[in-house]
């Protein structure tokens, strides 16, 4: 089985995607004058443990040092027992009952959360994680995913430009898988509360009507711009920001096999953009996961050091883990599982060669570790989204591998 579909590119860079590299390459970096010692030390690295390098010939016993080798450099892996939850309201909707929850993730960190039940669900029915966006949207987080009331027009509007205006938890749902989605930290019931800021800090909220489209755009534009700070003080810490979201999901997936109404080995994975980022990272660090689906959020890291580096937030960011792994290294260690990588032709904050590159990369470890037929690269003519066809692509390649 091709893992290219007609409509995708070929596995050499070529094309469309050798012009975007000759094009960079005649662009002046973003950096200018200071990119050449950076881009001249990254040449020098290559990922120690991908599952390419010669040395490596058991997948499994790979895995377990790949793994725990990756876990150490998140730098972010606290101790704990059980995952325990606490749920706060139950309710019908259209197809499903929402459950509204509180998943205390660590011993200093707890994640709102929604689970999402079929109406008939009985026992044994597959299960997902849906993994939300980052988009420069922060008051919300889970929301971005589900349907709820009275939904204000300016979450409406986000939902139209990257989802076919869908709410994609909620109809996979609807199609018979139990959902759990949490909001990530600094998302949602996570985010940045203006108002705990020192005086004067927020001032622009003062005179807006809280939860208006003009307070929420405000509050984005401030959790916009203490990103920088909050990744210096999770840095200081001793952590990375990839570090928290990856562990935070991998408890969730912890949580949701917990459930009578899931079937333990029927659970997959689901995101855009930083939903994309975190579930490679949950795919490849969650050996329960068995079919995942990352859209719009894979490129190998190095072509993008020229003009690329400038488009994404600081929660991609963590520099001890490079030397390892690459984003397509980590997300293989759900090999031999199944996985789904789309990428938007139109997605401008990836280089084109990038995205090639992770998708050879990806298509000859899959064959390495003999599972070549579970892994499909999926080339869309979109922007940066994940729209209807998409989204229906997602459907139906869980419908397969999660039977």
């Amino acid at each position: 089985m091709d893992v290219f579909s007609r409509r995708e590119l070929p596995l050499r860079i070529a094309g469309p995607a050798l012009l975007a590299a000759q094009t960079a390459e005649a662009t002046p970096p973003s950096l200018g004058n200071l990119f050449a010692p950076i881009e001249g030390y990254g040449r020098t690295l290559s990922p120690s443990h991908s599952f390419l390098e010669p040395r490596f010939k058991d997948l499994e016993a790979w895995k377990r040092e790949a793994r725990e080798l990756y876990r150490a450099r998140l730098g972010y892996w606290p101790k704990g027992g059980p995952v325990q939850a606490r749920t706060i309201s139950r309710r019908p909707r259209n197809g499903y009952v929402q459950e509204d929850l509180e998943i205390q993730l660590s011993p200093f960190a707890a994640a709102p959360a929604v689970l999402l039940i079929p109406e008939k669900p009985l026992k044994n029915r597959p299960a997902l994680v849906a993994l939300h966006d980052h988009g420069g949207f922060y008051y919300f987080g889970k929301e971005k995913l589900i349907e709820t009331d009275d939904e204000p027009p300016i979450l409406t509007e986000f939902k139209r430009k990257l989802y076919s205006g869908r709410s994609f938890a909620s109809e996979f749902a609807r199609a018979g898988y139990v959902v759990l989605v949490i909001d990530a930290f600094y998302f949602g019931g996570r985010r940045l509360l203006p108002e705990t800021l020192p005086a004067g800090k927020a001032k622009t909220l003062d005179e807006l009507k809280r939860g208006s489209d003009a307070y929420i755009a405000a509050s984005n534009r401030i959790a916009s711009a203490y990103e920088d700070l909050t990744a210096k003080t999770i840095f200081l810490s001793g952590a990375t920001w990839p570090g928290m979201l990856t562990f935070d999901d991998v408890r969730s997936v912890d949580y949701l096999a917990t459930r009578p109404e899931v079937n333990r080995e029927r659970i997959g994975c689901v995101g855009l953009s930083l939903g994309g980022l975190r579930a490679a990272m949950l795919c490849g660090m969650h050996p329960a996961i068995r079919s995942s689906v990352v859209c719009c959020w894979m490129s190998a890291f190095k072509p993008m050091l020229r003009n690329d580096v400038e488009h994404h937030t600081w929660m991609l960011y963590n520099a001890a883990a490079l030397e390892v792994m690459d984003e397509a290294d980590v997300a293989s260690m759900t090999a031999p599982n199944w996985l789904l990588v789309q990428y938007g032709k139109q997605d401008t904050l990836f280089p084109m060669a990038g995205k090639a590159e992770s998708a050879e990369k990806l298509k000859k470890i899959f064959a390495k570790a003999k599972a070549a037929d579970r892994f499909k690269a999926s080339f869309w003519d979109e922007p940066h989204s994940f729209p209807k066809g998409m989204q229906d692509e997602a459907l139906e390649w869980f419908g397969r591998t999660l039977a």
